[in-house]
């Protein structure tokens, strides 16, 4: 387990690693973050770790839906970026029954990661099926956009309309809009008034109940950060490197800057919080 600051954000760390695909289908497709996820679910689905992957996929714009992945193809065509709110929990538990599903990985926020990792370690027997939940990765998340305020704002601004958005990127202080063959970048402080009301009082960067959190830094373009947060995640993810999934490298020297963003987070959590008061 590593040590980190009393005033530490990011919960329980085993491991911090860089990671990216081996696949080179999968790196075509991620190439800014590794996809190191998709393979790491891939390694999951194909040694039969878990038998369906519940995650997001984008249909057009900024909307989005719940799906099953139950191999490599149905991971891919889910990736990419997504930037609304999903409704896992109502789809999930359908999902499960309708499909006989036993062991299932979980994509998700960390708003969900919250949700769904107290539902496993603290089950209510009336809903429960948290005992099926066999991993939860949480992405990094500085928010989520009311999708269809913010996608009227892009469209009486800048003229942009939902099915011309192919990808929505982070990149530092700007909120990249690619459309169309055209790249807009937005400063991240002219769209923080379209986040969810939710978001702009969260805490939570990395998704501290989840069993893996993972996302990007500035300073490792092409790779993923990928956190640790017991043996069993440790685990998973040291085989997916045995059995030629991942390359991984050693990755605590960029704890540093995500901590700067979960502050960051927490910052804008608190200074909206004061204005609620």
């Amino acid at each position: 387990m590593i040590s980190l600051a009393s005033d530490n954000l990011l919960g329980t760390v085993f491991g911090v690693y860089l990671a990216r695909a081996k696949d080179e289908e999968i790196r075509k497709i991620k190439v800014a973050s590794g996809g190191a996820v998709t393979a790491l679910l891939t390694y999951a689905l194909e040694k039969g770790i878990v038998d369906g992957v519940v995650t997001a996929k984008r249909i057009k714009g900024l909307e989005g839906q719940a799906i099953v992945a139950h191999d490599k193809k149905e991971l891919l065509e889910a990736a990419g970026n997504k930037w609304s709110i999903v409704p896992f929990a109502a789809r999930m538990k359908a999902k499960i029954e309708e499909e006989n599903l036993q062991r299932v990985a979980l994509v998700c926020l960390p708003c969900q990661a919250q949700f769904f990792g107290q539902m496993r370690d603290f089950p209510l027997l009336e809903t429960d099926f948290g005992e099926r939940i066999k991993y939860i990765i949480s992405l990094f998340c500085m928010g989520t956009f009311a999708f269809e305020a913010f996608l009227n704002y892009l469209r009486m601004k800048y003229g942009i309309k939902a099915e011309q958005i192919k990808d929505i990127a982070l990149k530092k202080d700007f909120l990249e809009i690619i459309y169309d063959d055209t790249t807009l970048a937005l400063p991240i402080e002219e769209v923080y008034s379209y986040l969810q009301a939710g978001c702009l009082v969260c805490t939570d960067y990395t998704g501290t109940w989840s069993d893996i959190s993972a996302g990007f830094v500035e300073s490792e373009p092409g790779w993923t950060v990928l956190i640790a947060r017991n043996p069993r995640a440790e685990e998973l993810i040291k085989n997916a490197e045995k059995e030629g999934y991942l390359e991984l490298k050693e990755g605590s020297h960029v704890i540093g800057e995500v901590l700067k963003k979960a502050r960051e987070k927490l910052a804008r959590a608190q200074q909206n919080m004061m204005y609620l008061l």
